[in-house]
Order: structure tokens, then C-alpha cells, then sequence
């Protein structure tokens, strides 16, 4: 495991900065890597796309449609009893009413339980996009390298551990939370 250092910048123009004043102070360019972080929901973990295998905002609308649903059948069919009774006697009616009253429930019954839901469900993703510095660190550095990445406008700066082979951050993770870092508070010298 290697220690790491990242920074995410708004442009690539920021990031490129960063990354000269990273190799001004002796960093090599196996130890700093630049690269792009997809918005929410553009990562593509899955084969058919999306970050997450299921939105956590649909997670209660099962037990709502299941609500909705038996709630359906049973006013549909009363609406079909009073129409079998009282309008037209056919013995289907009954039944078409009360499954129609039941597809009705659920789709209410899901839809009504997701709404609830829906504000905290959109904070899933722990990242947020922008061009991300990234630089192995020693146990002499890290302060070093958090001072220019602060000094260069990066937000979200992290010191956190990885895997790092052939100059890149291989186990970084979009949807893992960032851990913000102690940064020093001391300026970087111009060069």
C-alpha cells in the first residue's frame, strides 16, 4: 500500500498546474497521476451501466406497492360488486375491476412511498466530478504535496492509502467517500 495525496480540481488546465509545482518539488512522473471523475451515475460499474445496482430511492416502494395493491383490490372490488349489482350483470366484472384496482394501488402505493424517500436517496455518490491530481507520497512528503495542491485551488483535499503501480492510483474507488486530510496551513514558497 501506498500513501496518497489527491486533490480534485474544476479544469484540466488546474490540475496541469498543480502537477508542474508537484514536479518542481521533486515528485516523479511515476509518482503523480491527473485524471477526469465522471458526474454521479456515470461510472459505469455495471455492464448495463450506472454506479449502484439498485437506486436507494426505489428501496421502499416495494412494500408500497404491496400496500397499494391490496388496498386496490379491495376498493376495485367493490366498484365492480356495486356495478355487477346495480348496472350491469356480468360475472367478469368483479374481477377485471378489482384487478384493475389492484395495478392501480400499486403503482400509487410505490410511487407515493418513493417520494418520501427521494431528497436523501440523491446523495449516494461520495465524490464529486472534476480532474483529480493524485501523487504517491513518503513519510517526508505528504505536507509537501497537500500544501501545493491547496496552494494550486484543489478542492477536497484527501491523504488516504492505495495501490499505485505504473504511475496510477489502480484500487481508487468514484463512489467511496473522501476523507478530508489535516492540511498544514503554511504557504508554498514561490519557485
Amino acid at each position: 500500500m501506498a500513501t496518497i495525496v489527491v486533490g480534485r480540481f474544476d479544469t484540466f488546465e488546474q490540475a496541469g498546474d498543480a502537477a508542474r509545482r508537484l514536479y518542481a518539488r521533486r515528485f516523479g512522473t511515476d509518482d503523480v497521476s491527473v485524471f477526469f471523475l465522471n458526474p454521479a451515475g456515470q461510472h459505469a460499474r455495471f455492464p448495463i451501466g450506472g454506479d449502484m445496482h439498485a437506486d436507494p430511492g426505489a428501496r421502499p416502494g416495494g412494500f408500497g406497492a404491496i400496500l397499494g395493491l391490496v388496498a386496490g383490490l379491495i376498493v376495485g372490488g367493490a366498484i365492480g360488486v356495486t356495478i355487477y349489482r346495480f348496472g350491469m350483470p356480468w360475472w367478469p366484472i368483479p374481477i377485471i375491476a378489482a384487478f384493475v384496482g389492484g395495478y392501480g394501488g400499486a403503482l400509487a402505493g410505490a410511487l407515493s412511498r418513493m417520494r418520501s424517500r427521494r431528497a436523501k436517496a440523491q446523495t449516494y455518490d461520495a465524490r464529486d466530478a472534476g480532474v483529480i491530481v493524485a501523487a504517491r507520497v513518503t513519510s517526508q512528503t505528504p505536507e509537501s504535496a497537500m500544501t501545493v495542491l491547496r496552494n494550486a485551488g484543489a478542492n477536497d483535499i484527501q491523504h488516504t492509502e492505495g495501490v499505485w503501480e505504473d504511475g496510477e492510483w489502480r484500487d481508487f474507488s468514484p463512489l467511496a467517500p473522501a476523507q478530508p486530510s489535516r492540511s498544514p496551513t503554511a504557504k508554498e514558497p514561490d519557485l
